[in-house]
């Protein structure tokens, strides 16, 4: 099946009340066949025939309260870091915040769809408990979030951006953003975008900067310096269309990215993790919140444009 590292940045260290159900989805998600006379594994754990993977928990980053650096770090050591020779490199990366409440099946499911990227959908922790999907107006040239799909589809629904609090990424993924950070390919579109020749001075520029990033890259890399070897997956992003004001922020960042080069993101409408506040706010709550909105006649027509379908 797979190898798999769970991605937790954290500035304080994972609630017990977040703790305790991320180890009971990784015992549902691990392989455990062996032999029941020696007590022997029969195979690799991510050789598995009976659908089940080896799942590790990468170590959590403490180093920074800015959670796209503490996330960067811990993606680097995750895909670079791993020390084990008997365990293959990462084949997937569940990308998680500290404060997410799963359910055992989760991470199994997520992982059937072998999928570039496929996340569960969360909300923030406050009423009304908004959810952190995001589909693109291309007219407007702005995100927005669904108010409202078929809460009880076992289909996915694809969409253009999510929150990472609890979001399955396949290595690849990572690997082309990394090189095309490498090769400044986001800022050379960017430039594309704002002229109608890019001078040759300026493709100089980023080329003389391609070469500094992949020394770095390398050096830190054999140093073994996560923070300093960051490719930038995650970041804020102030130019993404003209017509843009304020930042993108760096979930969404990491999104727009991967659509650029080329991955679909889809959401499982029946991957539901809890976000830990006053207590765990989840899209139940939400659905809740919208059922009421409509059955008293409140729901404002400019949401009831957000309303969207699932896809198969």
């Amino acid at each position: 099946m797979a190898e798999v590292s769970i991605v937790i940045p954290t500035y304080k260290g994972m609630p017990i009340d977040a703790n305790a159900p991320m180890i009971a989805m990784m015992q549902a998600t691990n392989c455990f066949c062996h032999n029941e006379r020696t007590g022997m594994r029969l195979h690799d754990p991510w050789k598995c025939p009976k659908g089940k993977h080896h799942v590790q928990m990468s170590p959590p980053v403490h180093a920074s309260s800015v959670v796209h650096w503490a996330r960067n770090w811990s993606v680097a050591r995750a895909m670079y870091g791993n020390t084990r020779q008997d365990v293959p490199e990462s084949d997937y990366f569940l990308l998680c915040d500290d404060d997410m409440v799963a359910e055992p099946g989760y991470l199994l499911r997520m992982l059937s769809y072998k999928l570039d990227i496929v996340c569960g959908i969360c909300t923030i922790r406050r009423d009304p408990p908004i959810p952190n999907i995001r589909l693109w107006n291309s007219i407007e040239e702005r995100f927005y979030y669904p108010i409202e799909w078929d809460w009880d589809s076992q289909k996915l629904m694809e969409i253009d951006a999510a929150g990472a609090a609890f979001m399955l990424v396949k290595r690849t993924v990572f690997e082309k953003m990394a090189t095309a950070y490498l090769n400044c390919e986001f800022e050379l579109e960017e430039d594309r975008r704002k002229m109608a020749t890019v001078p040759g001075d300026l493709i100089d520029y980023w080329h003389r900067k391609s070469d500094m990033r992949k020394a770095h890259f390398e050096k830190s890399k054999e140093e073994k310096n996560w923070s300093a070897m960051d490719f930038w997956p995650f970041q804020f992003w102030g130019n993404f269309v003209d017509s843009q004001l304020g930042e993108l922020g760096e979930d969404v960042t990491f999104c727009t990215k991967a659509k650029m080069l080329g991955f679909k993101i889809y959401a499982d409408p029946q991957v539901l993790p809890g976000h830990l506040g006053v207590y765990s706010y989840s899209i139940r709550d939400y659905r809740e919140h919208v059922e009421q909105m409509k059955s008293i006649g409140k729901l404002p027509e400019t949401m009831k444009e957000n309303v969207v379908g699932v896809g198969a």
